[in-house]
């Protein structure tokens, strides 16, 4: 088992969360490779049955890496399948962290124009930043009240850090993050920051009319998710919220965790040659699990579950059929990374 493997047994087990299995619409659309826990299971399965959105979005400190992409296309899988789905493309947190205010809206309409151009549909849910959100704000200054996370710290504790913890902690322990910042400017500014990520998962049932929220988020800010309950029961909003949370997406060189900060992932920004060269270069297979590519495939891309059992297949053989099947692979990125770059 990997690293990567262990992380999510590890962190399902201390949780009580569900692996995804058994939940219908999941299945048919064939998106349970995507995910890899379940905190609320029942609501999930009820998704299609109830008016429920799948809330999620993604960071802005640059260029989108594969991870980034993953969160984008499962909004896109999401709103095949029948769900509605808000994407939020976190703008205020930059800005808020000290990121030039022009230099952040200039990237996150390049975000929006991106996540259109690779089939996000408007009409069947929101895609917006939080500047432009303006009832949202809103609904957070309705809320703040009754927002007082020094209540809830000791809710969330996840125990002991596991090998993948440990690895993404010295990775970036000493490593710049990539952004423009060091952090938030101010206490008000990080305040506000926390106030407008609990406005975006509550403002669904606090103002939309539905009666649940789906987090959709990578398992490691799957806390996110209990601590939203725990905003919602603290204000008066009601309604089911629950987590579906996907799995991560490995860097190359045995590095945990793609990033924009060390040069082991894949950036939208590169050269086609440089992105061929990187999934080349990514070793002949093996343990599916352990492979960054493979764990790319069942993410940042639009294969359903037969073809990734198949690829999977490929990857543990190794030899001409996973060479073939990670070439194909990297045509695909290099097309997204054309896609984004094309935006400009």
């Amino acid at each position: 088992m990997s690293r990567l493997e262990a992380h999510y047994e590890t962190v399902r087990e201390r949780n009580g969360y569900d692996e995804v299995a058994g939940i219908d619409w999941l299945d048919d659309a064939g998106l349970d490779r995507r995910f890899v826990a379940v905190d609320g299971q029942e609501t999930v399965a009820a998704a299609l049955d109830r008016e429920t959105v799948a809330c999620m979005g993604v960071g802005m400190t640059g260029p989108p890496h594969l991870g980034t992409v993953g969160q984008v296309l499962t909004g896109v899988e999401l709103q095949a399948a029948g769900l509605d789905v808000q994407f939020v493309i976190a703008d205020l947190e930059p800005y808020h962290g000290g990121a030039d205010l022009e230099r952040v809206r200039r990237l996150a309409e390049r975000y929006r124009e991106f996540a259109l151009d690779v089939g996000f549909d408007p009409k069947r849910g929101v895609l917006r930043t939080q500047e432009a959100a303006r009832e949202v704000m809103h609904t957070a200054e309705l809320l703040a009240p009754y927002y007082a996370p020094e209540r809830w710290d000791d809710e969330g504790d996840d125990g002991e850090e596991t090998a993948w913890n440990r690895a993404v902690r010295e990775l970036y322990e000493g490593a710049a993050d990539g952004s423009d910042s060091d952090g938030p400017t101010s206490e008000a500014a990080s305040t506000h920051s926390a106030l407008l990520h609990g406005a975006d998962f509550l403002h669904p049932l606090y103002a939309q009319g539905y009666e649940q929220v789906v987090v959709t988020l990578g398992v490691d800010e799957h806390g996110l998710t209990p601590w939203s309950r725990r905003f919602r029961d603290a204000a008066p909003v009601e309604g089911a919220i629950a987590g579906l949370h996907t799995r991560m997406v490995s860097g190359f060189g045995n590095t945990p965790k793609m990033s924009k900060s060390v040069g082991a992932g894949v950036s939208l920004n590169m050269k086609p040659a440089v992105i061929r060269d990187r999934f080349a270069s990514a070793g002949g297979g093996g343990d599916p699990s352990a492979s960054p590519t493979f764990q790319a495939m069942c993410l940042a891309s639009r294969y359903e579950s037969g073809e990734l059992a198949r690829l999977e297949r490929a990857c543990a053989e190794g030899g001409g059929a996973w060479v073939d099947a990670r070439r194909a692979y990297a045509d695909y990125v290099v097309e997204l990374a054309e896609r984004w770059q094309s935006t400009k």
